[in-house]
């Protein structure tokens, strides 16, 4: 779910056209598939400017990703505009929708790592935080070893069979099974053996994983 799609300008919200979020789950249910709702608002998803929208930048006071007052009160406003839009149409599988799974932040364990105390705040209010919107379904947080129960944390990579959730009774799963890698500018393009995804594949499967979420299978742009 990108941020600066939805919300380009502050409080002006925009849900048409390719952004038309609640059609396209819709259509997903209409497949007979399931969704994982990752609403980040963080995205990484080498999107520009992680999906944070410009105008975030210039909130005074501000400070990204980190135990700070005004961003976390502009997370927490999209996040909850996000999960109302999808309750109000029924979406989430406790109410017969087709969503099983929500992640909220985005591979933020390596940057807590280094940032420390005011990092791991942050880790827990947006864990509390989204628990606290009550969607009836689970809350993941990849790459993100320390996810505060009950939010469960989930492996990115190229290989995740060596992975184990923190709390024997969370499910092991593979939120990013990445299937190459992004093409820099000018650079060489990179490829993955679909023999080699495969076996990756399969002894996740051995090993006891339960959800794989395979990044990316078509496509991708960041129009930078």
């Amino acid at each position: 779910v990108f941020w600066n799609g939805h919300e380009p300008t502050q409080g002006q919200y925009y849900f048409g056209g390719r952004y038309d979020l609640v059609r396209f789950i819709k259509l997903v249910q209409q497949a007979g598939l399931y969704v994982h709702l990752r609403i980040g608002p963080y995205v990484c998803a080498e999107w520009n400017f992680g999906g944070f929208p410009v105008w975030l930048k210039y909130v005074p006071g501000i400070s990204f990703r980190t135990d700070n007052g005004p961003f976390k009160a502009a997370m927490e406003k999209f996040t909850d505009k996000i999960v109302s839009m999808m309750k109000a149409e029924r979406l989430y599988e406790s109410q017969g929708g087709p969503i099983i799974l929500s992640q909220i932040e985005n591979e933020f364990g390596p940057v807590e790592y280094y940032e420390g105390s005011p990092a791991r705040a942050y880790t827990n209010w947006a864990a509390q935080m989204a628990v606290g919107l009550n969607t009836g379904v689970p809350w993941v947080m990849c790459k993100q070893d320390d996810a505060p129960d009950p939010v469960i944390n989930t492996c990115n990579g190229f290989y995740c069979d060596w992975f184990s959730p923190n709390k024997a009774y969370k499910p092991k799963m593979w939120t990013e099974a990445w299937t190459g890698w992004f093409t820099g500018f000018g650079g060489p393009v990179p490829s993955r053996p679909v023999e080699d995804m495969a076996y990756a594949v399969a002894s996740f499967i051995q090993t006891g994983g339960s959800f794989i979420n395979y990044y990316m299978y078509h496509g991708g742009t960041n129009f930078g």
